[in-house]
C-alpha cells in the first residue's frame, strides 16, 4: 500500500504540478496535512515550489525535482543499452552504407522495436485489442516506465510518464524515441498507433493514441 508521500509523488509525476488545495482535494486530506507531507518532501529535495498563473492570478504549485524523477521513478536504461548493443552487433556493414547518421539510428531503432515485439508475437496471438493494451502497458511498466491506459470513444490511449528512452536519446532524439514506440506498439497491438502531444502540464509524458479499427501494415 502506498504511503501518502508516495501518492503525492505519483500525482505530481502524472500531472506535472499541483497546488496544496488540489492535492488535498484529490487525496481527501486537509491542507494542513498535505503541507506537512510537502514540507518533508521539500526537505528531502524531492519537490520544489513554482509560481503559476491561472486566469490572471498568481499561485504556487509543487513540482517534482530532478532528484525525484531519478530516485522515485527509476528507468531501466541498462535494458535498452543491452538491446541496442545486441542489435548493432547483428548489423551487416553493407546495411549502413549510404545512410546518414540519423537514418542509421532510425533503422536500428526500427529493427529493435520489431525484434522485441516478435518475442511476444506467439503469446499475444488471438488476443483481443483490450487485453493487448493491458499487457503492453505492463511491459512498459516492467521496463521502468510509469505507463497507464484508458479507453476512449474512438479507441484507447496509453500514456507513459517515465519514458526510459528520453534519458538516453534526450530531447534532440525525440523523433527516434517516438519512432521506437510507434513501431513497437503497432506490432504488439496489431493496429496503427499515433503519437499525440500531452497536455502542457504533462511535461514528462508520452501519449499514444490507438484507434480500434486501424489495422497496421507491417514494414521492416
Amino acid at each position: 500500500m502506498k504511503s501518502t508521500k508516495d501518492e503525492i509523488l505519483v500525482l505530481l509525476k502524472r500531472n506535472g504540478g499541483h497546488s496544496v488545495s488540489e492535492l488535498a482535494g484529490t487525496l481527501g486530506l486537509s491542507t494542513v496535512t498535505v503541507r506537512q507531507h510537502l514540507t518533508h518532501l521539500e526537505r528531502d529535495a524531492l519537490v520544489a515550489t513554482a509560481v503559476s498563473h491561472t486566469n490572471g492570478r498568481q499561485h504556487y504549485v509543487y513540482r517534482l525535482t530532478a532528484k525525484a524523477h531519478a530516485a522515485a521513478f527509476p528507468r531501466r536504461s541498462d535494458r535498452l543499452v543491452e538491446l541496442l548493443m545486441r542489435e548493432i552487433g547483428l548489423l551487416d556493414a553493407s546495411q549502413l552504407e549510404q545512410l546518414t547518421p540519423s537514418e542509421r539510428t532510425s533503422m536500428i531503432v526500427r529493427r529493435l522495436a520489431h525484434r522485441l515485439a516478435d518475442e511476444y508475437a506467439s503469446l499475444l496471438q488471438g488476443w483481443p485489442l483490450r487485453e493487448r493494451i493491458v499487457f503492453v502497458t505492463e511491459v512498459m511498466q516492467a521496463d521502468g516506465g510509469f505507463a497507464e491506459w484508458e479507453e476512449t470513444g474512438q479507441g484507447y490511449e496509453i500514456r507513459d510518464f517515465n519514458c526510459l528512452f528520453h534519458r538516453l536519446f534526450g530531447r534532440d532524439g525525440e523523433g527516434e524515441v517516438c519512432e521506437w514506440h510507434s513501431s513497437f506498439l503497432s506490432q504488439m497491438l496489431g493496429t496503427a498507433v499515433r503519437v499525440s502531444p500531452c497536455q502542457d502540464s504533462e511535461e514528462h509524458c508520452c501519449r499514444f493514441v490507438i484507434e480500434a479499427l486501424s489495422p497496421v501494415v507491417a514494414a521492416r
